[in-house]
């Protein structure tokens, strides 16, 4: 958000007609970066731990169905995965730059009225 240019009269000491002035400005440093991720997934790995078991079904009870004669139940198998992934970013930073914030002379011809 620019911030507006502050003009400090100060008059001078020797003469009267002397006119000095402090004139602020603010500006805006700029560096532009640009991140971008790089990921690389090699070759996954799995494995059972221990035995698979027999567990109700997700509602929790064993069910025997009503018109098939059939039986509901979940197996439950432990397994241990490898994944390895490698993380890195790649990073391109550019040239600093610096805004100084003026305004356009479409700007400037309205304060004027």
């Amino acid at each position: 958000m620019p911030e507006e240019e502050i003009s400090i009269y100060m008059p001078g000491h020797d003469d009267d007609t002397d006119c000095k002035e402090i004139v602020e400005k603010f500006v805006s440093l700029e560096i532009p970066v640009k991140v971008s991720p790089d990921v690389e997934v090699k070759h996954t790995k799995s494995e059972c731990c221990g035995r698979a078991i027999i567990v109700p079904s997700r509602h929790h009870k064993y069910e025997m169905g009503k018109e098939d004669n059939d039986c509901e139940f979940t197996i439950v198998q432990k397994m241990k995965i490898e994944i390895p992934v490698k993380f890195k970013v790649k990073t391109d930073v550019k040239d600093p730059f610096i805004d100084c914030e003026l305004k356009k002379d479409d700007d400037k011809k309205e304060e004027r009225l």
